[in-house]
C-alpha cells in the first residue's frame, strides 16, 4: 500500500477537563465528513477516565482502536539533543512494560470488546525497537503485532524523514511484528517549542511537504496527532481538516494502521512471516 496516509491519534488526556470527549466528537465529525479512516492509540488511564466517550466510538467502522500503554511511561530510554540542551529520560523495565501493555489490552477487551494488536510507544524512539529484542519479546507475548515506536532522529529529536518506511523486525527475531514509523515532527513538539500554539498556518505548512513527498514517490506517510493538541487553539480541528483535504487532493489513499498491517502481512511470503531466528 503505497501513496498512503495513515492517520493516528495518541489519545492520552486523563485530567479533569473533558478534552478527550471533545476531541472524539470533533474527530468523528471530521472523519465522517471526509470519509477518512483513522486509528486511536489509547492510554489505559484515559480509557478508564472517559469510558462512555470511547464506548460510542468503539463500534464506529471508520475508527480502529489500539493502545498507547496504561500510564504513558517510556518503553525505552531517550537521550534528547535538541540543539540547545541534552537530557536523558529513562525507560521502564520489562516487568513494568508487560503490566502497562497487558492492563491496557485487558481494558480494551473488557470495556470495549476490542482485541488490541497495535501499540504506539510513548515519546517514540530512535531506531524504534530494533536494538531491543527483549522488549519485542514482551510485546509479542502480549499479542502486539504492529508498533509505532520509531519516531525520532539520530539526536532523539525531530523531524524524521519519509525515507524511513515501514519495516519488519526480522533481524530481531520477530518477522510478524511490523514497525510503522512516525514521520516529521510530533505535533505537540513543533507547536509548543517551535511555532507556538496559535500558528495553525505554520503548522499546516510544516506537514504538507510530507504529503507531497508521499504522493510524488509512492510512499507511506505515518502521521501523528494527539487528542489534546488537536483541539488546542483549534476547537473545530480546522488545521487537521486542511491537511486531510490536501492529502485527498494529492491522491493519497487512507487506511487504519491495523488494516495497513494486515495488508502488509498478507503480501509477505509465508516463510518470512512465520520464520523465527534462533
Amino acid at each position: 500500500m503505497s501513496r498512503t496516509m495513515l492517520v493516528g491519534y495518541d489519545v492520552e488526556w486523563w485530567g479533569e477537563e473533558p478534552i478527550t470527549p471533545r476531541f472524539l466528537r470533533e474527530a468523528r465529525r471530521l472523519h465522517h465528513a471526509l470519509g477518512i479512516p483513522a486509528t486511536l492509540f489509547i492510554v489505559g488511564r484515559t480509557l478508564e477516565r472517559w469510558e462512555p466517550a470511547f464506548s460510542e466510538v468503539a463500534s464506529d467502522p471508520l475508527f480502529d482502536l489500539q493502545q498507547h500503554t496504561y500510564s504513558h511511561q517510556l518503553l525505552k530510554t531517550v537521550c534528547i539533543d535538541d540543539g540547545a540542551s541534552v537530557r536523558v529520560v529513562p525507560g521502564i523495565g520489562l516487568d513494568e512494560i508487560r503490566r502497562e501493555v497487558r492492563r491496557t489490552s485487558d481494558l480494551l477487551r473488557d470495556r470495549l470488546g476490542v482485541e488490541c494488536i497495535g501499540l504506539t510507544g510513548p515519546w517514540c524512539y530512535y531506531r524504534g525497537l530494533r536494538d531491543r529484542p527483549d522488549i519485542l519479546s514482551v510485546l509479542h507475548e502480549e499479542g502486539i503485532r504492529f508498533t509505532r515506536t520509531d519516531g525520532r532522529n539520530e539526536h532523539d529529536w525531530h523531524p524524521v524523514p519519509l525515507d524511513l518506511q515501514p519495516y519488519w523486525y526480522d533481524l530481531a527475531g520477530f518477522p510478524d511484528i511490523l514497525e510503522i514509523p512516525v514521520h516529521g515532527w510530533h505535533d505537540s513538539t513543533i507547536r509548543a517549542e517551535v511555532l507556538g500554539w496559535n500558528d495553525l498556518d505554520g503548522y499546516v505548512r510544516s506537514v504538507t511537504p510530507y504529503i507531497d513527498e508521499a504522493a510524488a514517490q509512492d510512499k507511506v506517510f505515518s502521521y501523528l496527532q494527539h487528542d489534546w493538541t488537536s483541539i488546542r487553539d483549534d476547537p473545530e480541528m480546522t488545521a487537521t481538516e486542511h491537511l486531510l483535504r490536501y492529502a485527498q487532493e494529492r491522491g493519497l489513499a487512507f487506511a487504519t494502521y491495523a488494516d495497513y498491517y494486515r495488508a502488509a502481512l498478507s503480501s509477505r511470503p509465508r516463510e518470512k512471516a512465520t520464520a523465527r531466528l534462533s
